[in-house]
């Protein structure tokens, strides 16, 4: 038969067929009379296969009508298997065959008449467009023990398309400069489908590393309907970090959960840098100062910087109760600027009134400090 011929004949009579490939399996008999199974159609569904599809691999084999004097095809003690394993490096790298052995053809074949075998695969979504090799392995069993040799053909599984492909921008944040202590911080990404599939009811969950935490509960997931293909969608999350954080470029963790229009389940994860800047860090270290009831008295407050930069304008103030038996003339000290590891002092006096009672006094200190202008950290610092 002309196979031009042959093809239009069965594109027509099976529009949604991919005829792939066509041989004989031919069985020899112990007097060497032979039988044939026919192999005709194979069909993908879907058609047009892309990366991520889950595929359904139909073929069809036919009987040809030559007799056995042992007939296997119509003897019930015979049965046909056919394996499907990826023949090539590629296929074996990016396609998953969940479904290897599909349904035994056994009992009677009639002549001319088409049997059908499923297979299934699962194409990983990072798969890109090219033809997948693959192999078909024919096996006769009698009450189980194979007979007669394998016969095997190979075919090709077409993906055509890059399937859905979801990727993130780069982080933006407001403020635009992340220190340690920064809380309600705003990240914000653009999700893009690069892909040539349409997803949907796709879910991006943030997942944040140690000294970081999320501003709201039930901050860590947005939920987008769709993403079609070559669109884009916003999203956006809040922070608080930690003021013991050291400066560093963090990692944060990105995974999404979607769908395709055909309902089929996709996961992926994808890691994004965050910088957190250095910053100063100021600690009352010690407080010196002691006082007799009716006199005056000093006390001397240790301040250090343990941050990574220097602070500026370091101004340190005692707060007391109104109750308190004290009287302050100055209740704050300019200390100015503090460089890392540096140790500054505010010193206080004031009077001890003559009702105060033998025993350790608490007071509140406030201090405030300005970034460091030389490297554009212009924030204001309090600590309480």
């Amino acid at each position: 038969m002309n196979i031009n011929k042959q093809t239009k004949h069965i594109s027509k009579k099976y529009s949604i067929f991919s005829i792939l490939s066509l041989f004989v399996i031919m069985l020899l008999s112990m007097n060497s009379v032979f039988s044939a199974l026919e192999l005709r159609h194979i069909q993908f569904d879907p058609t047009i296969v892309a990366a991520g599809d889950e595929v359904n691999i139909i073929i069809q084999f036919e009987n040809k009508g030559i007799v056995l004097e042992e007939d296997k095809i119509s003897n019930p003690d015979y049965s046909f298997q056919v394996k499907l394993v990826a023949d090539d490096d590629l296929s074996k790298e990016y396609i998953t065959v969940t479904d290897s052995l599909g349904d035994y053809l056994h009992g009677s074949i009639f002549n001319e008449q088409l049997y059908t075998k499923n297979f299934r695969v699962k194409v990983s979504q990072e798969a890109p467009a090219g033809n997948y090799q693959f192999k078909l392995i024919g096996q006769w069993y009698k009450n189980g023990v194979k007979t007669d040799t394998q016969i095997s053909s190979r075919f090709e599984i077409p993906v055509k398309l890059e399937g859905i492909i979801l990727e993130p921008s780069t982080i933006t944040t407001n403020p635009s400069q992340i220190r340690a202590g920064d809380d309600f911080v705003e990240l914000t990404t653009r999700i893009y489908n690069a892909g040539e599939k349409d997803s949907k009811s796709v879910e991006v969950e943030l997942e944040l590393p140690e000294y970081i935490s999320h501003s709201y509960s039930n901050n860590n997931r947005v939920y987008i309907p769709r993403i079609n293909a070559g669109e884009s969608a916003e999203v956006s999350f809040f922070v608080n970090v930690d003021e013991h954080i050291t400066s560093d470029v963090y990692d944060i963790n990105l995974h999404f959960n979607y769908m395709d229009i055909e309902n089929n389940k996709y996961s992926k994860s994808k890691a994004l840098e965050l910088l957190i800047k250095p910053r100063a860090y100021l600690e009352v270290i010690e407080v010196e100062g002691e006082g007799l009831s009716g006199s005056n008295s000093e006390m001397r407050i240790y301040i250090q910087n343990t941050g990574e930069q220097s602070a500026e304008s370091v101004d340190v103030r005692i707060i007391k109760q109104n109750s308190q038996p004290f009287e302050f003339d100055v209740r704050s000290d300019y200390i100015g600027e503090l460089k890392p590891n540096e140790t500054g002092v505010a010193i206080f006096s004031f009077d001890t009134l003559s009702k105060a009672e033998i025993k350790n006094h608490s007071f509140k200190v406030l201090i405030r400090s300005v970034g460091d202008s030389e490297v554009g950290d212009d924030n204001i610092y309090t600590y309480d």
